[in-house]
């Protein structure tokens, strides 16, 4: 048999990209590569940066380099003068709340009227007690008394007792008290004589 070539189709044959004109080729995306290494040059350009941070250090620690900025010298001083005559006037008073210290002696004549004020005002309170008054009030009802009541009254009473004879109150109670007598044992015997009349003195004497 003879063999039979095939026979290329017609429509199989490769076709040819069309030529771009540099325009387009401008705007055509490119494909981006993926960087594996630093710029060219870019050690320089560190090294500079590096040299510029270290000055700037430099500058900020040097301590004869002081802050440029403007500042209002009228404002501080009002503001100094003022905190020293707050400290003024805070040491004036602390001087002038510590009083300086002094011994007093009490005289044995000072003493005693301490007391008796004192015993004034404790026989004055006693008296005025309302918790007293009220168990007066009981008795005079004759109301039956706790124990705690009972308690109460005889301690104020003793107490009472013992300030009226610290006071003297007791010896002007009797005293008031004798006198009242002798007071109505006069007006008795007034009223006697005048009952009586003894008119002996007034009688012409032959």
């Amino acid at each position: 048999m003879s063999r039979s070539k095939k026979s290329r189709k017609p429509g199989g044959a490769p076709t040819a990209k069309p030529k771009l004109s540099k325009q387009e080729l401008a705007t055509v995306e490119k494909r981006i590569r993926k960087s594996t290494g630093k710029v060219a040059g870019n050690r320089q350009k560190e090294a500079t940066q590096e040299k510029t941070d270290n000055n700037q250090q430099k500058t900020n620690k040097d301590p004869r380099l002081g802050n440029k900025t403007p500042i209002a010298l009228g404002k501080i001083v009002a503001k100094v003068e003022k905190a020293k005559q707050v400290k003024a006037q805070q040491n004036s008073q602390k001087s002038a709340g510590i009083a300086s210290i002094r011994y007093v002696e009490n005289t044995d004549n000072e003493q005693p009227a301490k007391t008796e004020l004192s015993a004034e005002q404790e026989l004055d309170a006693i008296e005025q007690d309302e918790t007293l008054q009220s168990i007066l009030a009981k008795q005079e009802d004759d109301i039956a008394l706790t124990e705690q009541e009972v308690d109460y009254y005889n301690e104020k009473m003793e107490r009472h007792q013992v300030l009226s004879a610290e006071l003297g109150l007791d010896d002007e109670d009797e005293a008031s008290e004798s006198d009242e007598e002798n007071g109505s044992d006069s007006e008795d015997d007034l009223w006697d004589k005048l009952d009586s009349p003894d008119f002996s003195d007034f009688e012409e004497k032959e």
